[in-house]
């Protein structure tokens, strides 16, 4: 456990904490995983062969770097979650639930012989984060809800012969949460506050192959298993001057869904690269959200229900130079959050995405990436009622609806180095 402890501390301080929202990645499944992958959203994923992110999407994909290859990107995400409506029988203001998130990665590849290579990829798989004023007309549903996760990922790819690649990792994986609300204290009494806050070290594993039938074009087919976190930590609810009135341990138990990514890479020509790509995810897993606590109070649930979903994606490089390759793309985004269990936490809608990119290669060693993508949400309506008193602390049970819609939309802004050693 100590040197668990030792590593958490020692990615937190070298910058690997991940701040994402939930208007930028269907669920709350994180996609910037490459920047030069942002610039064509992320179509042929794991077979496009211009960094080295491929094994993350799939583990073979590590056959496409040469030699041995660092990379580190980082994506900035400036998103918005507005809300619109009304909230009864205690009322307040419409809010912007967005937040500014960073999403760094790390991957480092290395061959061992021939046809046998070794990788590591840091990453962040999924995240959530939406923040809203402590008085909004939601407060009630919720006011901050975010999620962490960093994915230490080791691999190992071997080529069975020119054509075909297998590979498979195993994912360590850190998660820690935070949800906070207020808390009603009586009609006319300013309220108070609910903090439920809990980490936990799991794991998983990837699996990939890769098929090139030709110089020119490549399939690949990639695995994420689940991963069943147990997060363990402690509620806290204070007065509204901040002293403590409740504290107890809770416990939560989420299933970070398996993934399946599907990638196919075609050079047209000595110009033109086109690709495409279908990520599938189980989110059916998520059923509810139960948190449990150890000092008899009865388990907070809130269904979630939510539905398998697909994201598609194609894109297309355009080699200008040497030294310059352009990209473009487009991906639709389906959302498993169904209408009518729509939460102020995740208040997830269909989105697509529209992207460019540019890579620079000064020298034969180093690239630089840059991308950028536009979202936009469908407008996303939402009917939330909770329960925020009853017996025996309350003569009554009194409830808070809130009724209403999301606009979302965000803009992704990513810049990548590569080298070549």
């Amino acid at each position: 456990m100590k040197k668990l402890n030792n590593l958490r501390n020692a990615l937190l301080a070298s910058g690997l904490i991940i701040a994402s929202s939930q208007v930028y990645s269907a669920g709350f499944q994180i996609s910037e995983s490459s920047v030069s992958g942002l610039g064509r959203a992320f179509a042929g994923a794991g077979v496009a062969g211009d960094d080295v992110s491929d094994m993350f999407y799939n583990p073979a994909g590590m056959f496409l770097a040469e030699g041995r290859q660092l990379q580190i990107g980082l994506s900035i995400i400036d998103s918005k979650s507005d809300f619109t409506g009304t909230a009864t029988p205690f009322g307040g203001p419409n809010a912007d639930g967005g937040e500014t998130g960073v999403v760094p990665n790390f991957y480092y590849v290395m061959p061992e012989s021939s046809n046998i290579k070794y990788g590591l990829s840091i990453t962040a798989p999924f995240g959530l984060a939406t923040e809203y004023d402590s008085n909004w007309a939601g407060r009630y549903q919720g006011i901050k809800s975010e999620l962490t996760t960093i994915d230490i990922n080791p691999a190992i790819a071997y080529e069975v012969n020119s054509q075909f690649a297998v590979g498979a990792g195993l994912s360590v994986q850190y998660a820690d949460a935070e949800l906070t609300q207020a808390r009603f204290l009586g009609p006319g009494v300013p309220d108070g506050k609910s903090k439920i806050d809990g980490d936990n070290w799991d794991y998983g594993f990837n699996l990939g192959a890769m098929f090139t039938p030709s110089q020119s074009t490549r399939f690949g087919i990639g695995f994420r298993s689940k991963v069943k976190q147990k997060v363990d930590g402690n509620l806290n609810v204070t007065s509204p001057t901040g002293a403590p009135l409740v504290s107890a341990g809770a416990e939560a138990e989420v299933t970070l869904p398996e993934t399946l990514y599907l990638g196919v890479f075609h050079s047209l020509n000595s110009k033109v690269d086109l690709l495409a790509s279908a990520r599938w995810t189980k989110w059916s897993r998520f059923k509810e959200l139960r948190i449990k606590f150890d000092n008899g109070l009865p388990d907070s649930v809130t269904p979630e229900n939510w539905d398998n979903t697909w994201t598609l994606s194609i894109g297309a490089n355009y080699h200008l130079n040497s030294q310059w390759t352009l990209r473009a793309g487009y991906a639709h985004d389906e959302s498993p959050v169904p209408d009518e269990d729509r939460t102020v936490r995740i208040p997830d809608s269909d989105r697509d995405w529209f992207t460019l990119g540019a890579s620079y290669a000064p020298n034969a060693n180093l690239t630089i990436d840059f991308g950028y993508a536009h979202l936009s949400g469908d407008d996303a309506d939402i009917s939330e009622t909770t329960v925020i008193a009853a017996p025996p602390t309350s003569p009554a049970v009194v409830t808070s609806s809130l009724v209403g819609s999301y606009d979302g939309s965000a803009d992704i802004f990513g810049i990548q180095l590569q080298y070549k050693f």
